[in-house]
């Protein structure tokens, strides 16, 4: 018998753990699922039950099972707020990760298993391309430095991302059978590497999805890619290296987002930040939490932004004012869909 969670409880314990996935060596070279507990005196036996009151206590939700993944032999259960996923054949070196004396499924594991049942998780029936978005931000959040929380602030950075958008492509390869796999497909051809915050994400997204999905498919950027200050200017400034929030190296253009968490009481700071950029030879465009929340200062700044990078911004319509909209409710109003 083996205890090995996934899915959303998973994903939670990924977002609630300090660890780091390679450094700390929690990978495993488990590849054949065992059959997991799925009568409730296996999972008193299994004590099951004691750890979801304890991770209750640790703020799981009350509402969610704790999700269990098994092999295909075992019929699907939900017992007293447990739930037992089946998995077909094997998976991956690597899918499996040590918490404790269980098993935790892989950030690339989870993702695909979310993938697979995306429409059982949402909390609200969405549109082919919708269930996508809220995939590809989810990859986004996987391949940045930080984790969505149920706290005021929304969210909490960590020091490394759970895993690379690369990982994430070479993990499906191995999966590529599975129901979900065409959706986590088209998903992560948006993920971006290191992005900080979920702001920065839904930025990123609303000037780079496509157009039949309310964004303005602007050419993709890097994030948070490091820039070193050139040594003439080294006079005037102590800062070594700059971190641009999203840049585009060929057209030497850097967006900043200005969330209010951050840079209130640091408006000095971010000004000589830009001022910096800007003699280092690019063009610097601001956005703060305002321009998300209202579609027509956000078009006024991203037509600079497409300008800048040789594009033009779709034709005012109203069914495309209506897509972005959607999309923009979608990452900006109500952030938390996973």
């Amino acid at each position: 018998m083996m205890v090995v969670f996934g899915n959303v409880w998973a994903l939670w314990w990924w977002r609630n753990t300090n660890v780091q996935v390679t450094a700390d060596g929690l990978r495993t070279n488990v590849c054949h699922l065992d059959r997991a507990p799925s009568t409730v005196d296996e999972l008193r036996k299994e004590k099951v039950y004691d750890m979801r009151q304890a991770y209750l206590a640790r703020g799981f939700p009350r509402e969610l099972p704790l999700d269990l993944v098994s092999r295909d032999s075992v019929p699907r259960a939900r017992l007293a707020g447990v739930k037992v996923h089946q998995w077909n054949g094997t998976v991956p070196l690597g899918a499996l990760c040590v918490a404790g004396s269980r098993y935790v499924c892989s950030p690339e594991f989870c993702f695909m298993q979310v993938a697979r049942g995306i429409r059982g998780i949402c909390p609200e029936r969405l549109m082919g391309w919708q269930y996508v978005v809220v995939l590809a931000e989810l990859a986004c959040e996987l391949c940045g430095t930080y984790s969505k929380q149920e706290t005021k602030r929304g969210f909490k950075n960590r020091d490394v991302p759970l895993v690379s958008a690369c990982q994430l492509f070479v993990f499906l390869g191995g999966v590529s059978h599975d129901r979900g796999a065409s959706r986590a497909y088209d998903a992560i051809r948006w993920a971006l590497d290191g992005l900080n915050s979920p702001m920065e994400t839904a930025l990123y997204l609303m000037l780079c999805l496509p157009r039949a999905w309310g964004g303005l498919a602007l050419p993709r950027p890097r994030s948070n890619w490091r820039l070193e200050v050139p040594r003439e200017l080294w006079t005037k400034t102590r800062q070594r290296h700059i971190v641009p929030d999203l840049y585009w190296p060929e057209h030497a253009l850097i967006v900043e987002f200005f969330g209010e968490d951050f840079h209130v009481g640091r408006e000095e700071s971010d000004s000589e930040r830009q001022e910096l950029a800007q003699d280092m030879g690019y063009k610097v465009i601001t956005f703060r939490n305002e321009d998300l929340q209202d579609l027509k200062r956000f078009n006024a700044k991203a037509g600079m932004v497409a300008r800048y990078l040789g594009r033009e911004l779709p034709e005012a319509s109203d069914s495309f004012a209506n897509l972005q909209d959607m999309l923009r409710k979608m990452l900006v109003a109500h952030p938390r869909w996973v």
